[in-house]
């Protein structure tokens, strides 16, 4: 269609006025959704540099963190340690440690002796941490993710000989008068006990084991059933693992949705509390570096520095594979909401209740400002985010997946996990929202 000439330079006038009164940042933002749009397709985030203008300045800071590379939620945490993006928010200088406790307990326990100062923690150890009050102050100051229908923490097993079910309800069924485990005190013992209780399922035995002793017990035939966590569901599963149990139920026929926290020492955070939100910011770039299609690849290859022993198919399927029918688990797989909304508090009731019933804490009630995500949501605020951070989607292990790592199986992995922006460009404060 012809355009008046008059009409047009006038736009293009109105159009360069406009960004010259455009911060350096929001130029860059705007900037990379066209280029993104124009290179990737849907396939690209229009987020430009989330750490321009944003590395905090004073004296530099050394603590330890505690991260979770045994559990896929928290995968963004060895992320942020091999990526080091924390370096472009911390105070120049800085020091940070990281150790790889494989259970929330330990993470709590790590803050309580001081060895570190902020943890990722699952749902229920999370809450736990919070009533150590006798011991040390913590915190819960922010979201590793969440799953709405529970892929990442409530993985239901049976050994592999069991037989053919219809639904998750029918495989969970099954496992009335046998012998199943969990490691105690996890989220998926809260959500194992929960489910079992909901359907009037009595196990012979409801051992405590950890993931490791499970694993070893699914391929020997010394239990029955078990309920863990990815990636170790998707490691020893028959769809995409050694094939020593079958993964038969998530959250998703309970309407139970998974979640992690980040948990941060009150004193800490007092004398420090800048430098808790620089470290926020630094794990908001890793949330959203981690999910984007185009960089699955590099993040299967570091995911085999810190999970030994676990194939890279197996690896994928825990960050984006979908269950298929009957045992289907909901087509997301993750959100990064990175501070709390009404469906995590309602999950936060049932944990807390859970908790209160089994004698594990005291209350059912949180004490005065046990969750406090302000310093989350200023982090957000001033990288103009907002939540959810990203959605992701996933996939069907047949749609094209491979166990390879390199440009090929990025592509490959692309066409599996599909990202889209929900709005095609950023809003004039720079924030873009992106779902897969």
């Amino acid at each position: 269609m012809h355009r008046h000439p008059r009409k047009h330079n006038a736009e293009s006038r109105a159009a360069k006025m406009a960004a010259r009164h455009l911060t350096r940042r929001q130029f860059m933002v705007r900037s990379a959704a066209g280029l993104a749009g124009a290179a990737v397709s849907t396939y690209g985030y229009s987020w430009g540099d989330l750490a321009y203008g944003q590395q905090l300045a004073g004296s530099p800071v050394s603590f330890n963190v505690a991260i979770r590379p045994d559990w896929t939620q928290g995968w963004f945490g060895m992320i942020n340690q091999e990526k080091q993006f924390w370096k472009k928010y911390l105070p120049a200088g800085s020091e940070v440690t990281f150790s790889h406790p494989i259970q929330g307990g330990i993470v709590t326990n790590e803050l309580i002796a001081e060895k570190s100062m902020i943890g990722h923690n699952g749902d229920a150890p999370g809450l736990i941490a919070t009533f150590q009050r006798e011991r040390a102050d913590i915190r819960a100051i922010g979201l590793i993710g969440s799953s709405p229908s529970g892929y990442h923490c409530y993985q239901v097993l049976v050994r592999k000989d069991a037989p053919e079910f219809t639904s998750s309800k029918e495989a969970l069924k099954w496992l009335d008068g046998k012998k199943v485990a969990t490691p105690k005190g996890s989220c998926s013992d809260r959500f194992f006990q929960y489910v079992l209780e909901k359907e009037g399922i009595k196990p012979t035995e409801y051992l405590n084991l950890s993931i490791g002793v499970i694993t070893t017990n699914l391929r020997t035939g010394q239990i029955d059933g078990a309920c863990t966590w990815d990636p170790q569901g998707a490691a020893v599963s028959t769809i995409a693992g050694e094939g020593s149990a079958r993964v038969v139920a998530t959250g998703e026929p309970w309407g139970e949705r998974d979640s992690g926290t980040i948990v941060c020492r009150k004193d800490f955070i007092d004398r420090n509390p800048d430098v808790v939100k620089a470290w926020l910011k630094s794990e908001i770039e890793a949330q959203l570096w981690y999910c984007d299609p185009r960089n699955h690849a590099e993040v299967l290859t570091i995911a085999q520095k810190y999970v030994k022993g676990f194939s890279h198919k197996a690896l994928w399927f825990s960050l984006a594979g979908l269950l298929p029918e009957p045992y289907f688990g909901g087509n997301v797989r993750d959100e990064k909401l990175f501070v709390w909304n009404d469906a995590v508090r309602d999950l936060q009731t049932r944990v807390l209740e859970f908790l209160a019933q089994n004698k594990v804490i005291p209350s059912s009630t949180l004490l005065p400002g046990a969750i406090d995500d302000s310093l989350a949501r200023q982090a957000m605020s001033e990288m103009k985010v907002s939540s959810p951070l990203v959605r992701l989607k996933g996939g069907a292990l047949g749609d094209g997946i491979s166990p390879r790592s390199g440009s090929q199986a990025d592509r490959e992995i692309r066409s599996v996990v599909r990202l889209k922006i929900r709005t095609p460009m950023c809003h004039p404060a720079g924030n873009c929202e992106v779902e897969a």
